[in-house]
């Protein structure tokens, strides 16, 4: 058996996972932009940071004294952060698109109960068709 949770707004009825759903992706697209933002922030950082290293601590508040350069290390570590964010927020988006795609809600006590009345149907068959073969 399955469910649909309807919403009723101002005499319209929504279903409620699709408009949770929306809000979900809604949501997690501008956190993917944001995300997206501050990578390029952080690259541009970098680029400075490579150019002018005594900027270093007011760029990203840490450092390692004088005189230092920014090494691949120091790059690729700098753009996890900004890089797992982005990865992140695009999971939630798939994850809000599911959501919304889902036309049902499917309760896992129903499905079995749905399963053991089949196999229940099948059996009442098998007998009635028993019964016949005796007469």
């Amino acid at each position: 058996m399955h469910r649909i949770i309807w919403f009723k707004v101002g005499g319209r009825r929504l279903h409620l996972l699709k408009l949770a759903g929306a809000f979900i992706i809604l949501a997690a697209i501008m956190k993917v932009a944001e995300a997206a933002y501050w990578i390029f922030v952080t690259v541009e950082k970098i680029g400075y940071a490579t150019v002018r290293p005594e900027a270093i601590p007011q760029l990203f508040g840490w450092s390692m004294g004088a005189p230092y350069f920014f090494s691949n290390e120091d790059i690729l570590g700098v753009l996890l952060g900004p890089v797992a964010a982005f990865l992140f927020w695009l999971a939630v988006v798939v994850v809000g698109l599911m959501v919304y795609q889902s036309g049902k809600v499917i309760f896992p006590i129903e499905e079995y109960e749905q399963r053991v009345s089949e196999y229940h149907r099948e059996l009442i068959r098998r007998a009635v068709s028993a019964h016949k073969k005796r007469k």
